[in-house]
């Protein structure tokens, strides 16, 4: 039988076998992550914030010898937020492999890349290995000959770093220094083994609302709202709201 096309939406074409590994239990794959984050990133429509489909953050920590002529397209300088996806596949001839889903985002107030990993930091090295291919890029002057350091050492220096206090964090972006790596250790932790992709796409989410917010009442960053709004029940109920979206928007199309 075809694997028949369910939605068309924006650069995404989801397929009934998108749908069944959604229906789970399973581990979602890139093509429903990144229907996700454009649908996050069409419903806040924020220029200064920017979601990477998972097909080119997987390119990007893959890619040798990454220059400005390569990342300038993504206007990273211009962004205040970004937010990359992050998987532990090491075979760049299949994009499609891997076993963990993580989140990096980049947050320009705080001068740092925050990892957000349910399994207990379990993808660090892929993490840093993606933040040392970027952070030459994001600031105002990117070098374009900048060269990554070695993932192994810079995981086991960074992994160390705190991250910052939910109201403490001072913005930084005038500093020269380069971007800092963070290893959230209050990211919330899986249940299972296959609902990893489920809180990189609610922890999008919440960091989304979070800086499109216009509350006088808004924190410094996200990490509140995150320990407030993301828990175990994302595994009983985002599945299900998220096969209601791609219905609704195939309806609506």
């Amino acid at each position: 039988m075809a694997d028949a096309r369910v939605l068309e939406y924006k650069d995404t074409v989801l397929r009934s076998s998108d749908l069944d590994i959604l229906r789970g239990p399973c581990y979602l794959n890139d093509q429903i992550i990144g229907f996700y984050f454009q649908y996050l990133a069409s419903s806040f429509d924020c220029d200064d914030i920017l979601l990477v489909p998972p097909s080119l953050s997987f390119w990007l920590a893959h890619t040798q010898d990454l220059d400005n002529q390569n990342v300038a397209p993504m206007d990273f300088c211009s962004k205040k937020v970004i937010i990359f996806s992050v998987n532990d596949n090491e075979d760049f001839g299949r994009g499609d492999d891997g076993s963990h889903w993580s989140l990096l985002v980049y947050d320009r107030s705080m001068n740092a890349f925050v990892h957000h990993d349910s399994m207990e930091g379990s993808n660090n090295l892929h993490a840093v290995k993606l933040y040392e291919a970027v952070k030459p890029f994001v600031g105002r002057a990117a070098v374009a000959s900048a060269k990554p350091k070695s993932s192994s050492s810079s995981a086991r220096n960074n992994k160390k770093k705190k991250e910052p206090a939910a109201n403490k964090s001072k913005p930084s972006a005038a500093s020269t220094a380069p971007p800092a790596f963070i290893e959230s250790s209050s990211t919330p932790q899986q249940m299972n083994g296959y609902d990893c992709g489920l809180y990189v796409i609610a922890i999008a989410r919440i960091i989304c609302q979070w800086h499109t917010s216009n509350s006088k009442k808004k924190a410094e960053n996200w990490f509140p709202a995150l320990q407030k709004h993301v828990n175990a029940s994302v595994e009983l109920t985002l599945r299900d709201e998220v096969m209601k979206l791609i219905e609704d928007l195939s309806i609506s199309g």
